[in-house]
Formats: C-alpha cells, sequence, structure tokens
C-alpha cells in the first residue's frame, strides 16, 4: 500500500485526526472522535495499538476497522501470538500482562483477528504532493520509544531513513512535534492509556494549507468511569481500572502512588519485586554470582561515599544496584563482546520488571562496564535523553570502578573510604591480599569517572 494515494483531496485545508494507542478503551475513543469531528476533521490515521488492557476490545476494533485508516501496534501483534506463545509468556510475563494478551484474543470476533493479521506495520500515504509515513514506534524499529526527550541527532537518522514529510507515530505515548532535516515528526500521545498523570484522552490533529503542516494537540475529557466500571465487571484485574482512572502506566499503578526517583523497590506483579527478576536472571545466565555481588557491594559503596558529586538520590542507585547485577550475564554468550550482550540481555529479557527506559539506562550502564567511554555514536546511547546520558556516565564511571576493584574475582577488598578535594579525590581501598590485578585494572577504568567529575582520582591500597 506504500505509495498510493489513499485518501481524495478534499478542499484546500483536509484536516486529519492523528490517533495512537487506543488500547480498547472505547469511552476515550468515542470522546475523541467526536471532538475530532467538531474541529472539521474529514479523516483518521490511527498509528497502532487498538488494543491492550481495556475492556472493550472487539468494539474498539470494529469502530477503529470502519473509521479509520490503521496499522499494526505491538500490543496488537502480542495479541495475536498469544496462543502460539502462551506457555512461554505464561512462565516469563508479569501476571497482569498475560492476563491483558490473553484476554484481548478471547474477546476478539474471528473476524476482527482475521483484520487485525492482514494489517501493514507501516503505511506510506500520498497527498497533494506531500509524503506521509505512519508507524507505530519509528520508521526503524517497532519498539523505538521516540519522545521530545529523544535526541536531535536520532530524529536526523530517522529523517533521512523515513524519506517522508511528516511521520505520524505512537508507542510511547508521548505527545509531541516537531520539525526536522525538513522532516516532520508527530506524536499524537494515547487515546486510551495516557501514562503522563492526566487521565484525558490525547490526540492530535494535521492540516496541510498551502504546503504547510499544521499540527494541534488536544486532551479530552471522557467518561473514565464508565471505562474503569466495564473493566471491573468483567473481572479484570483493579490495576486496570487505575491505569484509566489515574492516567498512570501499569508499572506506576503497581508500585504505587509515587513511582518517583527515591521510591522503594517496586513490586512488578505475582509477588516479585524488580529485584528479584533481576536475581531470576542472573541465576539463569551462568556467570560469577559472587563476583557480582561483591560489585555490587563495591559499587552501592562508591554510590554513597560519592553523593556530593554526582547528587543523585535512590531510584538511580538502584539503577546502579541492578546493573552491577547484571553486568556480566552477557557471558552467556562468551567473553569477546560480553558487555554488549550484557546490555542486550537487558533490553530484551522479559524476565525483568524495569520500563523501557528504565531498561535502557540500565542497560547502557551495564555496557559501560569495560570497553570504550559512552559517546553518541553508539546507537543505545545516542537514543537517551541528555539528562539520561548524564545519568548513565556517572553510574556506569562507579560500576567501572567496583569492576576494577575485584579483577581477580577474589572479593579482595573490603573497605573503602574517600576523601573529596575540588581537584583531586582520595580514595582507600582496604583489602585481604595484594590485589595485583585490582591495582591495574582501577588504573585502566578510572578514565570514565575522572572525566566525568572533571577530577583527578588517587587510589591507595592498605592491608585490611
Amino acid at each position: 500500500m506504500e505509495g498510493t494515494p489513499l485518501f481524495p483531496w478534499k478542499g484546500p485545508a483536509l484536516k486529519i485526526a492523528l490517533l495512537a494507542d487506543v488500547h480498547a478503551n472505547l469511552p476515550a475513543l468515542e470522546a475523541v472522535m467526536e471532538h475530532a469531528r467538531s474541529k472539521g476533521c474529514e479523516v483518521f490515521w490511527n498509528a497502532g495499538d487498538c488494543l491492550g488492557y481495556g475492556a472493550f476490545p472487539d468494539e474498539t476494533v470494529g469502530i477503529l476497522r470502519e473509521s479509520a485508516l490503521n496499522i499494526l501496534g505491538n500490543y496488537d501483534r502480542k495479541v495475536l501470538e498469544v496462543r502460539k506463545r502462551r506457555a512461554d509468556w505464561q512462565k516469563s510475563l508479569m501476571p497482569e500482562k498475560w492476563m491483558a494478551f490473553n484476554w484481548a484474543y478471547e474477546n476478539l470476533s474471528k473476524e476482527n483477528r482475521r483484520w487485525l493479521a492482514e494489517l501493514p506495520e507501516r503505511r506510506r500515504i500520498d497527498v497533494e504532493g506531500k509524503s506521509a509515513l505512519l508507524v507505530h514506534a519509528s520508521p526503524l524499529s517497532a519498539n523505538e520509544h521516540l519522545s521530545a526527550g529523544t535526541p536531535r541527532s536520532r530524529f536526523e537518522v530517522l529523517s533521512d531513513a523515513a524519506c517522508a514529510d511528516v511521520v505520524v507515530c505512537g508507542h510511547s505515548h508521548s505527545p509531541f512535534a516537531f520539525r526536522v532535516k525538513g522532516t516532520w515528526f508527530v506524536n499524537p500521545g494515547s487515546v486510551g492509556r495516557p501514562d503522563d498523570g492526566d487521565a484525558r484522552a490525547s490526540y492530535a490533529t494535521l492540516s496541510l494549507r498551502r504546503g504547510v503542516f499544521r499540527v494541534q494537540h488536544y486532551r479530552v475529557d471522557y467518561d473514565v468511569e464508565r471505562a474503569a466500571e466495564e473493566s471491573r465487571r468483567r473481572r479484570l484485574p483493579e490495576s486496570f481500572a487505575q491505569m484509566l482512572l489515574r492516567g498512570l502506566s501499569l508499572s506506576d499503578v503497581l508500585n504505587g502512588d509515587e513511582p518517583a526517583p527515591g521510591s522503594e523497590e517496586p513490586s512488578c506483579g505475582g509477588g516479585e519485586s524488580p529485584l528479584e527478576s533481576v536475581m531470576r536472571l542472573v541465576k539463569i545466565c551462568p556467570d560469577e554470582e559472587d563476583h557480582s555481588r561483591q560489585v555490587e557491594r563495591v559499587a552501592l559503596r562508591l554510590f554513597d561515599l560519592f553523593q556530593p558529586l554526582h547528587g543523585l538520590g535512590e531510584f538511580e542507585r538502584f539503577w546502579l544496584q541492578s546493573a552491577s547485577l547484571l553486568h556480566d550475564i552477557g557471558w552467556v554468550e562468551g567473553g569477546p563482546g560480553h558487555h554488549k550482550a550484557s546490555m542486550r540481555l537487558i533490553l530484551s529479557s522479559p524476565l525483568l520488571a524495569f520500563d523501557p527506559r528504565e531498561r535502557q539506562i540500565i542497560g547502557s550502564v551495564a555496557r559501560y562496564h569495560r570497553g570504550p567511554l559512552p559517546k553518541g555514536s553508539h546507537a543505545h546511547f545516542e537514543t537517551l535523553s541528555e539528562p539520561d546520558r548524564t545519568v548513565v556516565r556517572k553510574l556506569a564511571s562507579l560500576l567501572r570502578l567496583a569492576d576494577g576493584m575485584d579483577a581477580s574475582h577474589g572479593s579482595v577488598v573490603r573497605e573503602i573510604d574517600a576523601r573529596l578535594g575540588p581537584r583531586k579525590i582520595l580514595l582507600e581501598c582496604r583489602v585481604c591480599a595484594p590485589a595485583w590485578w585490582e591495582r591495574v585494572a582501577v588504573e585502566r577504568k578510572k578514565d570514565l569517572f575522572e572525566e566525568t567529575y572533571g577530577r583527578e582520582l588517587k587510589i591507595t591500597w592498605t592491608q585490611a
């Protein structure tokens, strides 16, 4: 379907309603469509994820099928795959997610399942000489989370890949619109499952007048109580209703009222905490758990000692703890490049109870425990926002030191103290053995710390 004009041009300013991430929330969809028509919208484009968590899967698909130009989202794909992957997902996914996929599948008509299965994952649309690309996540990935914080350099890469005047995407539930290298990137936010604390439905309009695109974002009130009550009536988990009522993601609802940095280790459903999910993955991947535990202990001690320098809180401390425990799991694929393999496993493992942003941060910290320092040409590092890049550099510098301080895997470092000066930091390591390997490794691995904090690091080694 790419390259074919799908809609006739109607007058000088065709107005298009941009939808994404409806997630089976029929009341929100109805309110948005009514609002969009009141604004003069004649056409609806849907950037995927019709399904997931909401109590109206069949009704939602039925309306979008009749009223919108649609593509397949990642949740839609998972719902369609749930039967063939049921055995694996029951073991690996948190119960709420598994139930969301399975319940949506069971409550879709066969006709709507077939229709969804035939949807493309992208569409290119020509309108009056302008090219629009409709994707769920990004032009290069079905799972990439784009937001206003994504580096401009990444959008420049995506602009070249898209070859379009406008790219409409969803997936991140993060509304934005800006132009990079001649390409407009527009995310309308989530119609049915906003997760920014504002329960109102989100969508956008796109119009073309005299060759110029114009974008307007809207937040629309809808009958959220009806959506929540129907979820309860159909005996879906209460967390699904709370997501709607509070405008939060599932992980934030399960984590408690304030899932901000500094919170306790959050629950990931099924009684398992994120730390427990980390340890489960550590035990599956055959690395040296004693080494990982020693690196964890040393890294957290360094975090506490250098808190006046980095200014980070308990949430970032937990990310460092997780990265320390997971930094060597890539050895399951062999020694060479194991740091990169560790990052891939952290990004992809369904066992870990982290959201995509946390996975990117923890995975990047683990990846930089050895090898080259973080730089913009590394694709995964480039996709992070600037504040998250800073966090990664700060945490990775500590993990590099901690890993070096157990280079022999002998747990020889017993105590650590530090004196912080304006130009120099003195670090005293008290050890129970000569620590020859540790001395060499730390001198080699202190580069990121000195670069990040702009201070010379001197280490002394004394017998404990």
